[in-house]
């Protein structure tokens, strides 16, 4: 089977192109990407699609110039549009306090995504090869990945698709020189200073002398029977995952009981999918944080484990994960007639002369004689007490017998003044101000959720 025959068919078994696809090749001027433009040039007319081509001058090498127009040349000598931009990936690097590399892909893909917008195409194209899966490999190894990093490179990853990942870099160099085709190199790609390099330069070679000389083939081998098993346990993970992870209103819930009766696996997949859906993404999700979250399933009631913006906490017999709340949001508001937003609560207030008004949970009645006072809306504060009928009640107390997560406390708006808690809104009110036979009009006022 030539090349172009084994590329076209790992395009057609990964669906990776569809007819009339708009594809950009993200285009360095290397082998590897100008090798996958030639084959996409030769493989357009047959799948029917279009081909566009951009480059990106990082702006790090003395030869960033000499890449970005030979990229520019070979372009428009096929006929096909050109974009390029310059960005500055050493600086990108020192603000955002990453890798080079990191912040090298990070604007790529930034732009590359800036241009499917603009000009309406679909697909990125990229020369990733099955070398590049084998040093994926080891790296995400020797970091103590799971199976889902053991599995690599995707061939497509949402509108990101990867050709070339069943071509080794032998073959395409092979292609190019007996083709006659030119291509850049880029010199830093020589230099043992970054793991992937150290890798790809020297423990490599040092494994295809000493213990297997075709070691690339059988971590080949490797990952796609990764690949297979994880099939089979996302199958599981995805059924365990609706069973026991449940939505609503922007907050997860897990039932503790049920979790507990799951295998280790399972639950540490089950996390991992959450932590992925809250994430956007498995980057940063590492096996310790998975098995605290875990852990946290076992500690007392109101325990809590933080994962970047969002809080678990033990409630009872659940644990509850939502979004943080913004501390500084809200903190304390003037309460005034109409509607306030408060948190994720609406607030709609009213005098009415109609004293027979039903009172709800989400509907408290006053004596208007509470407008006398200097009204505020705020969140909890420690020693907060509630004047009920015949005794005062902590406040923290009150959320404890309506079994209301610890998480969720602070987004109640407590409708108070100075010295006196009037309410907790939707929740519970005081016994101050109680509409009584002598009250001409009465203060309304109706909370909703807005999540």
């Amino acid at each position: 089977m030539d090349l172009i025959h084994k590329i076209k068919n790992t395009i057609i078994r990964e669906n990776l192109i569809e007819k009339h696809d708009k594809i950009l090749i993200g285009l360095s001027g290397g082998a590897d990407s100008v090798f996958l433009l030639n084959i996409l040039i030769q493989l357009q007319r047959d799948l029917d699609f279009e081909i566009y081509t951009c480059h990106i001058n990082h702006s790090y090498r003395d030869t960033a110039l000499r890449d970005e127009n030979f990229s520019r040349k070979i372009s428009e000598e096929n006929n096909i549009q050109f974009f390029s931009k310059k960005v500055d990936m050493k600086q990108y690097s020192i603000d955002n306090s990453i890798s080079l590399e990191d912040s090298g892909r990070i604007l790529r893909y930034k732009y590359f995504n800036e241009i499917l917008k603009s000009e309406d195409f679909n697909k990125i194209a990229v020369a990733h090869h099955l070398d590049d899966q084998v040093e994926t490999f080891f790296l995400h190894l020797f970091r103590g990945s799971g199976i889902d990093g053991l599995c690599g490179i995707k061939y497509q990853n949402k509108n990101i698709i990867r050709p070339l990942l069943d071509v080794s870099k032998v073959e395409i160099l092979n292609y190019l020189d007996e083709n006659d085709i030119d291509y850049v190199t880029d010199e830093t790609n020589f230099v043992a200073d970054v793991q992937r390099n150290k890798i790809r330069l020297e423990m490599l070679p040092y494994i295809q002398d000493n213990f297997n000389s075709s070691i690339s083939e059988s971590i080949y081998r490797t990952v796609n029977i990764l690949k297979d098993s994880k099939e089979i346990i996302d199958d599981v993970t995805n059924f365990k995952y609706k069973k026991l992870v449940n939505q609503e209103n922007g907050e997860y819930f897990i039932d503790v009981n049920l979790f507990a009766r799951e295998k280790k696996s399972v639950k540490r997949n089950i996390i991992r999918k959450l932590l992925i859906e809250l994430n956007g993404s498995n980057q940063d999700i590492r096996m310790v944080y998975i098995d605290d979250i875990i852990e946290l399933f076992d500690l007392k009631n109101g325990s809590q484990y933080v994962f970047k913006d969002y809080s678990f906490f033990k409630s009872y017999d659940k644990v509850v994960i939502r979004k943080n709340l913004n501390n500084k949001k809200n903190q304390s508001v003037k309460f005034e007639l109409g509607e306030i937003s408060f948190g994720d609560f609406k607030i709609n207030s009213y005098l009415t002369e109609n004293t027979n008004v039903k009172p709800s949970r989400n509907k408290m009645i006053f004596d208007s004689k509470i407008l006398s006072n200097n009204l505020f809306l705020r969140k909890r504060k420690n020693g907060d007490r509630i004047k009920l009928k015949g005794f005062t009640k902590k406040v923290k107390s009150v959320f404890i017998d309506n079994k209301i997560a610890q998480i969720k406390r602070d987004n109640y708006p407590i409708l108070s003044d100075e010295e006196n808690v009037y309410a907790i809104l939707s929740l519970k009110r005081s016994n101050l101000y109680m509409k009584n036979d002598n009250s001409k009009e009465v203060l309304v006022i109706e909370v909703t959720y807005e999540k």
